[in-house]
């Protein structure tokens, strides 16, 4: 297994090679080669992709690399990565009134967090292994404070979404397919 220091690494590289706002989301194949990690397919996702639509392209572009990596033989691809910009609001809903706690969760499933005035624009990463593990980063773009966070253990992660179901997904594919690794008991 991959000491956790490598994908953490290469979050940090993504957040500070990420330079220029309001730019494409990215969705990366990860290979290591037993000495480093590299990119191996870079898919730039489109503005008019809807968020809900990731986790299919990612399957799609996992899939093509899976099949190649079969032909040939090899067996490096490890690990995924989405790279995403986002608008974001900090809310306490311990600490909120109900008609708070309501607005919060009208905004997020109707996804107007972009209207709203107490909204921050953050870059945001998550990075999965064929182990499961998950690597989250976040930039905020009026500050520019990092943040990184690393979960070692799939069933204790206190965050998801359709984002890390569908990274965890391709990886758990390749995970069985290129690395002869038995599917994890929560996707069989």
């Amino acid at each position: 297994m991959i000491d956790p220091s490598v994908f953490a690494a290469e979050v940090a590289r993504q957040i500070d090679a990420h330079t220029a706002w309001d730019s494409l989301h990215e969705f990366r194949t990860l290979h290591w080669d037993g000495e480093r990690l590299t990119t191996g397919t870079l898919a730039a996702i489109a503005p008019n992709v809807p968020p809900d639509a990731y986790p299919d392209l990612m399957a799609g572009v996992a899939q093509k690399e899976i099949l190649k990596q079969q032909e040939q033989g090899k067996h490096t691809l490890y690990a995924f990565s989405l790279l995403f910009e986002a608008h974001a609001v900090m809310h306490d809903s311990a600490q909120a009134t109900a008609e708070e706690n309501a607005r919060f969760q009208r905004d997020r499933l109707e996804r107007r967090f972009h209207q709203r005035e107490d909204a921050v624009e953050v870059l945001g990463i998550y990075l999965v292994d064929v182990h499961g593990r998950l690597w989250t980063g976040t930039k905020r773009r009026d500050t520019g404070k990092v943040e990184q966070h690393y979960y070692p253990d799939p069933a204790r992660t206190p965050i998801g979404g359709g984002f890390i179901q569908g990274l965890r997904t391709v990886a758990a594919v390749t995970r069985a397919t290129l690395h002869g690794l038995p599917m994890p008991s929560r996707l069989r």
